[in-house]
């Protein structure tokens, strides 16, 4: 708590401003922890138990400033360098100009969630996000039961995300060495082992190391932009001949079965869904940072503005730098990002280089990503939204980390890892219902804002959209987040068989069913709404 020495106190129970009180160490002079502890063991490390009280016993280290912050935002999506693993995506269905202009349409509406869940964030910040302030601005009868669901929603999403990071990964890493020897055969638990110890490294970095975490965070941002001009520069200078208009902006490319390119277009939205959003991973800081009110909003706007430029141009530079488009179809190593840079690069070291490029980015994103994870859990477990939330909602007072929840984090990305070793196309399933699960927690959480009105939001705050404004954009962003959600879980192929199901839908039901079990037998009587721990950005403390 020394790092909070100077800062502004509040009380928990009045709300009121305290100026002369500070926050200091427990001391014989009367001044009391901020909440009761409970160690466990006479060695062990104190933990505090969370899930039966809504104030905040042990604080979170407040490490992170405006630009770890946004490094780790930017490097949830690294969007210029992941937009690249998403030709996988596009070879096929709709091809460059579904890329292209699908990018463009995703950027615009996601601006406008942005825009909306930035407000939300200046007036409430709260590491639980979109759960609180669902709790805060839905009608009071439905505020339990709707933040209850987002929370679901939010945390099977980031999950599937940090575990899709760590899949792709060792996917890149295995093509990395296809390029280098072609005849080695890659089994399937090859890639586990590399998506393990990508998990391992999140944790790490989250854990032992993360009193180095926040400087690494801020160097991210530069490498992650550093990179990208590399990869794009020796694209441009290299890739001859370079592909016509014609085939960016017109040729569509549909081996779909779909008789229809309106359908293809819409099939093919998934890359610019996934490369501009991960809005509320600031908010899940709020608790770390000196004035969340402020700086997660300005993280939240920034991080998005950069993702949708920085990605719209490298889908330019992917596209115009095409030199073998039937090679896209049969990748090395699978990976069309991989032929990508071996037919255009026409160089063995630059190839090299720029696919340890993307894949150093891509495992610094597994750890943003277990971040982003492991705060969403720990909040939602304090309020006992998750089974075993005693233990998941406590932060170590050792190293003042949610270690439990790191710990859940990586034993559970790296069980769902195992269905690799038998069914790929269920594994897949599971990380293409990421994107889903945290568009869907946005939508239910404006959607509430709108049923509860926006007078709760009417106090002086960093960004006010508005009346007008923010009703027509909260409108749009839940008409948006309705329709993307159906075509999320729409098959890519037709005739539909086993092989080419789209079951992100199972995933919804199995994800629902383990929810609702936890309501049953748990929440239904553990759950409370999150309260509020923050007043004008500063951490409310209890005496």
């Amino acid at each position: 708590m020394a790092s909070m020495e100077h800062a502004t106190v509040y009380s928990a129970v009045t709300d009121n401003y305290n100026p002369g009180l500070t926050e200091k160490e427990p001391t014989d002079s009367g001044i009391k922890p901020v909440g009761p502890v409970s160690e466990e063991g006479s060695n062990g490390p104190m933990e505090v138990k969370i899930g039966e009280s809504h104030h905040v016993d042990v604080k979170l280290k407040q490490k992170f400033s405006i630009w770890s912050t946004l490094g780790v935002s930017y490097s949830a999506t690294s969007a210029p360098i992941a937009i690249g693993t998403y030709l996988s995506v596009v070879v096929g269905v709709g091809g460059s100009p579904v890329f292209f202009f699908g990018f463009i349409l995703c950027s615009i509406f996601a601006m406008m969630i942005c825009l909306v869940l930035a407000e939300m964030s200046a007036v409430y910040p709260h590491s639980s996000g979109q759960i609180f302030w669902t709790a805060e601005l839905a009608p009071k009868k439905y505020a339990r039961g709707l933040s209850y669901v987002v929370g679901w929603l939010a945390s099977a999403g980031w999950f599937c995300w940090t575990a899709a990071c760590c899949l792709i990964t060792s996917q890149l890493i295995w093509a990395l060495v296809a390029i280098c020897h072609s005849s080695f055969v890659i089994l399937p638990w090859h890639y586990w082992i590399i998506y393990l110890l990508c998990a391992l490294f999140a944790l790490a970095i989250n854990w032992p190391f993360f009193k180095i975490y926040p400087a690494f965070l801020k160097m991210l941002v530069v490498f992650i932009n550093v990179g990208t001009i590399i990869v794009m520069v020796a694209l441009l200078v290299r890739a001859h001949p370079k592909q016509s208009a014609k085939y960016v902006f017109v040729d569509i490319v549909n081996y779909t079965g779909w008789d229809s390119n309106g359908v293809v277009f819409c099939l093919g939205l998934l890359p610019g869904l996934t490369a501009v959003t991960a809005f509320d991973s600031a908010a899940h800081l709020s608790e770390e940072m000196p004035r969340p009110d402020r700086q997660v909003p300005q993280v939240m706007i920034g991080n998005a503005v950069l993702s949708a430029i920085s990605g719209l141009v490298m889908i330019l530079v992917y596209m115009f730098c095409v030199t073998n488009t039937e090679n896209l179809l049969t990748p090395v190593g699978g990976e069309p990002i991989a032929q990508l840079l071996l037919d255009s690069l026409d160089s063995m070291g630059l190839t090299i280089v720029t696919m340890l490029i993307f894949i150093l980015v891509l495992l610094f994103a597994c750890a943003t990503l277990m971040t982003a994870f492991s705060r969403v859990w720990w909040s939602f477990a304090r309020d006992g939204g998750v089974p075993f939330s005693k233990n998941q909602g406590t932060v170590s007072s050792r190293s003042r980390l949610p270690v439990n929840s790191l710990l859940f984090g990586t034993v559970g990305v790296a069980l769902i890892g195992l269905i690799e070793l038998g069914s790929a196309i269920a594994l897949n399933a599971i990380l293409g219902a990421g994107t889903a699960f945290l568009f869907l927690s946005y939508g239910v959480t404006i959607l509430a804002a709108l049923m509860g009105g926006r007078r709760q939001l009417q106090k002086p705050h960093y960004i006010n959209l508005g009346r007008p404004a923010g009703l027509v954009l909260s409108v749009l962003s839940v008409i948006w987040v309705a329709f993307i959600t159906v075509w999320l879980c729409m098959p890519y192929y037709m005739p539909v068989d086993g092989d080419y199901m789209n079951y992100t839908s199972p995933v919804f039901a199995a994800t629902a069913m383990i929810a609702g079990l936890n309501w049953v037998f748990h929440s239904r009587k553990k759950y409370t709404t999150p309260e509020r721990v923050m007043d004008h950005g500063v951490l409310l403390t209890s005496e």
